[in-house]
């Protein structure tokens, strides 16, 4: 189809991801004295986001709790954009995420909040679109991730983590600089690594993740749902082994990723409990792998910079599953690039 083998764009986005991130995290750099006086003013952040652009917000409330020491919330663009409650936002940084800059709800989110009080950052694939227009410049982080021909988002989403840790990280150059020169480095090893490959099939899945792996468990939920067009279930992994374990059987395949110590104990749990019902299991984590299933082991680093990593065996997963499927991942059936939702006839006042 068009002239290329299917699978072709997603493999060529993904390859491009480790010089996308540190693009990304330069951008954030050379803006990071007006990021840092937006956060410093702010006694909360607030995240909005959609698909790809959600689980890296999740990502964001994660990484500005637990690195900049704010509280964070993601809040439903629709609501905040549309619904009929209104918050004061005076003290609050929202962090508007789109890849395109177009979405319907995230402008009607981002224009509400700023007539709310907050101050606005925006991150986006996007610099000349409308979502950017509503502020300054200096608040817009490009995250340069270039063309993404194919559906699933892949190089978009890893350049956005990237912008965000930029954000977090705006008033702490030196370790700015430290995920400058390794988290490009440890992507490619991944990337090229064959033992970091897997392929699955099941009439559904269950991705589990705790902490900083919760963000993997979202996307990697996506591209397996775009990509073979079946459901896929996100959980904590915590709240997975509170009786939705259950629903673990021989049709399912249970992904169990971990970012920390925590995160790992509880992984291998999922895991244990997933074999024990039959399911496939594939864990992707650096420490205290679980006995049984298929194990993906990635370099050991700082729990925030795992999602860059973690996301990767994923993403060859729901291409290669595709592929042998017959599909073509780079065009899902029914999808586009830009989901437009309309907003219903009810603005707040």
């Amino acid at each position: 189809m068009n002239g290329k083998t299917p699978g072709e764009w997603m493999l060529e986005d993904m390859y491009e991801q480790p010089d996308r991130v540190a693009s990304a995290l330069r951008e954030a750099g050379s803006k990071a004295d007006s990021l840092a006086a937006v956060l410093e003013a702010a006694d909360f952040v607030v995240l909005l986001g959609r698909g790809s652009s959600r689980s890296a917000a999740t990502y964001a409330a994660e990484l500005f709790r637990n690195v900049a020491g704010k509280p964070a919330y993601l809040v439903s663009p629709a609501q905040l954009g549309w619904g009929a409650t209104a918050t004061d936002l005076r003290r609050a940084a929202v962090i508007a995420i789109s890849q395109s800059g177009e979405s319907r709800e995230i402008l009607a989110a981002a224009r509400r909040a700023l007539s709310l009080g907050a101050q606005l950052i925006v991150v986006t694939n996007s610099p000349d679109s409308e979502l950017a227009a509503l502020v300054p410049s200096d608040l817009v982080v490009d995250y340069r991730a270039g063309v993404e021909v194919a559906i699933p988002a892949t190089k978009s989403f890893t350049a956005s983590l990237a912008a965000l840790l930029g954000i977090a990280m705006s008033s702490r150059p030196g370790q700015l600089s430290d995920a400058i020169a390794e988290i490009p480095r440890r992507m490619t090893q991944v990337l090229h690594d064959e033992r970091a490959r897997f392929t699955t099939w099941a009439s559904g899945f269950v991705l589990a993740g705790e902490g900083f792996a919760e963000a993997v468990a979202e996307e990697g939920a996506i591209k397996l749902r775009e990509t073979l067009l079946l459901p896929a279930s996100v959980f904590e992994a915590s709240e997975f082994l509170h009786g939705s374990i259950n629903s673990a059987s021989a049709t399912t395949t249970v992904v169990a990723i971990a970012a920390d110590s925590v995160g790992a104990h509880l992984a291998a749990q999922v895991v244990e409990g997933g074999l024990a019902r039959g399911a496939n299991t594939v864990y992707i984590g650096s420490n205290l792998p679980p006995i049984g299933g298929q194990v993906i082991t990635i370099p050991e680093v700082a729990p925030e910079w795992v999602p860059f990593l973690a996301i990767i065996p994923i993403q060859f997963a729901a291409r290669a599953t595709s592929l042998r499927e017959g599909l073509d991942p780079d065009l899902p059936s029914g999808l586009s690039k830009i989901t437009r939702i309309e907003n219903s006839n009810h603005v707040p006042g």
